[in-house]
């Protein structure tokens, strides 16, 4: 099961718009992959950093970002 978190992170994409990394408590992830897109507003991503590998979901909603919860990957 996930860790429902619903914290804001800053995201950094690429020119094109595509999400490629963002940061959460200091940390930044690289997105390594997308998972899953839920519409417009949820994507399900796998990233890396220095924690090692996860699987998270990121809301995305009126410019702001959020981390809604972390998976085991």
């Amino acid at each position: 099961m996930g860790q429902l978190l619903n914290e804001p992170v800053i995201a950094e994409h690429d020119p094109s718009g595509r999400l490629t990394a963002y940061c959460w408590r200091g940390a930044r992830y690289t997105v390594d992959g997308v998972l899953k897109s839920y519409g417009a507003r949820v994507v399900r991503v796998r990233v890396s950093g220095a924690d090692g590998r996860a699987i998270v979901e990121l809301g995305h909603e009126a410019g702001d970002w959020r981390l809604r919860h972390v998976f085991p990957a």
